[in-house]
């Protein structure tokens, strides 16, 4: 009667995580479409802890550890265009060495130019679909009403224009979100990273520098309400350096030519920008002290942050406040700008992945979230994207980040990105012959070109111009946010 009165005791202990929870994983081995092999070892760090309500089921910083499902490798690009890359994660081990089996698809690539399709692949970008290769397509096509300029047609196509790479290539340190297929039991865990609690007394003086802080910031020389102020440091410059740049993140290039420059390539190209420069927003008429992102190969993607250096000091210790949110695609037309960036609506994932990516680092001494009455939860930015939020701000106290936790290093040898230049060129023939023959005819510009405007149209009138003021995120936004203090309920 005892071993199973203890038994139903454990497994009342017991939580389920149901499927579709998500987990939000950083690479620690190198995979790639070219040198990557079926049956090939594949190992990841959690970067956020999995939770139930107030229970930790995976920690941050448990190892997740599969192998390459699938490879299909462009080549030479005389049977494939593009490529695919299948991951398969099946274990997870907890930082004090236990785990299980668990089943998981691969849902998304941070940032990446790639997409993930309905059954976890990750499918590869056309190297012929590029701004540029298109463009190009044009040019060649007004050349070409004359036989003579066949060899300038040749030259434009090969020489001048700059392709991407077909070829799937994630370096370590790429971060991934995998979903449960299945629900999996497991007892609650305790946090595997120790962060403090701020202390009651320190909650009053907290109180009072948020108290001065304002909800958003403005758009220079129009002043048009933008991104809403949704992030707290406490620490110095060099503090706050040090944790981003242990975190994985870069800080942005001034705007100038050769940025803008530079900017322009990555689009026409598609490839990513570490440096990429930010609109200037104003909090209290001041330019941002400080921008952060963090991005892959996909300029139209990345995480990022404007810091705002403030008067207010709590404990002694400098304060930042910042605005942070995601761009996730392209937009056109936009209210004052030409061309910009669409953001996520749910700008509370993005408060929630800065405080992740720097807990993580072990760069934090407290995390927390504050409740901001009066905070909008619901607003538009200048360019009438839509933002919901559930009006809490993030505090983070940081330390001297002396002895970081990184996963960069990776724990096994880099695979070939790509193959040889003699290779690559040739490659790049084929695949040009391939996408004429398909693509370069008037059916086919012209159906192109008509998606484009449908498209660009499409989207301009779907800016939100009606808001429902009794909108509640939580219901109708996929929603995350930290249930205690340090502990995030991750599981959209």
């Amino acid at each position: 009667m005892l071993p199973l009165t203890l038994l139903a005791l454990q497994l009342l202990s017991l939580k389920q995580a149901p499927a579709g929870s998500t987990l939000h994983i950083r690479l620690t081995t190198t995979v790639g479409s070219y040198a990557s092999q079926p049956g090939m070892a594949v190992r990841a760090v959690l970067i956020a802890p999995v939770a139930l309500g107030d229970d930790i089921l995976i920690p941050a910083g448990s190892t997740l550890s599969g192998e390459v499902s699938e490879v299909k490798r462009v080549g030479l690009g005389i049977v494939h265009e593009t490529a695919s890359l299948g991951l398969d994660f099946d274990h997870v081990t907890f930082p004090d060495g236990t785990g299980f089996a668990l089943a998981t698809r691969l849902r998304q690539v941070d940032n990446s130019r790639e997409h993930v399709a309905k059954d976890g692949s990750i499918m590869g970008i056309r190297t012929t679909s590029s701004i540029a290769y298109r463009a190009s397509g044009y040019i060649r096509t007004a050349l070409c009403w004359e036989l003579h300029a066949r060899l300038a047609f040749w030259a434009v196509r090969t020489l001048l224009v700059q392709v991407p790479e077909p070829e799937i290539y994630y370096p370590a340190g790429s971060e991934l979100t995998l979903a449960l297929t299945e629900p999996f039991l497991a007892d609650p865990q305790p946090e595997a990273i120790d962060t403090a609690q701020i202390t009651w007394q320190e909650r009053g003086d907290l109180d009072h520098v948020i108290a001065n802080i304002p909800d958003r910031a403005y758009t220079r020389g129009s002043n048009r309400p933008s991104d809403l102020v949704n992030m707290l440091f406490v620490g110095s410059r060099e503090q706050v350096s040090a944790a981003f740049t242990a975190a994985g993140w870069t800080e942005t290039s001034a705007a100038s030519m050769r940025s803008r420059i530079k900017g322009i390539r990555a689009v026409a190209e598609v490839h990513g920008d570490l440096g990429a420069p930010m609109s200037t927003l104003l909090v209290n008429d001041s330019r941002p002290d400080m921008s952060w992102q963090k991005s892959l190969n996909d300029v139209a993607k990345r995480h990022h942050i404007r810091l705002w250096k403030q008067s207010d000091t709590w404990d002694g210790r400098e304060v930042w406040i910042g605005a942070a949110t995601r761009d996730v695609s392209y937009a056109f037309l936009r209210p004052g700008r030409m061309f910009t960036h669409e953001i996520e609506e749910n700008i509370d994932h993005e408060r929630d992945k800065i405080a992740h990516d720097l807990e993580f680092t072990n760069c934090t001494e407290a995390v927390e979230l504050w409740d901001r009455p009066g905070f909008p939860r619901l607003a538009m930015n200048a360019t009438g994207d839509l933002m919901s939020s559930d009006a809490r701000l993030a505090v983070v106290r940081l330390n001297d980040c002396g002895s970081p936790r990184l996963t960069t290093s990776g724990d096994s040898a880099a695979v070939r990105a790509h193959g040889g230049m003699l290779q690559r060129f040739v490659r790049r023939q084929i695949l040009s012959v391939r996408n004429d023959f398909y693509r370069r005819n008037m059916i086919w510009r012209s159906y192109e070109g008509t998606r484009w405007v449908v498209l660009m149209i499409r989207k301009h009138r779907q800016a939100p111009d009606q808001m429902d003021t009794d909108f509640d995120p939580s219901e109708s936004v996929a929603h995350s946010t930290f249930n205690k203090v340090r502990n995030s309920s991750w599981l959209r």
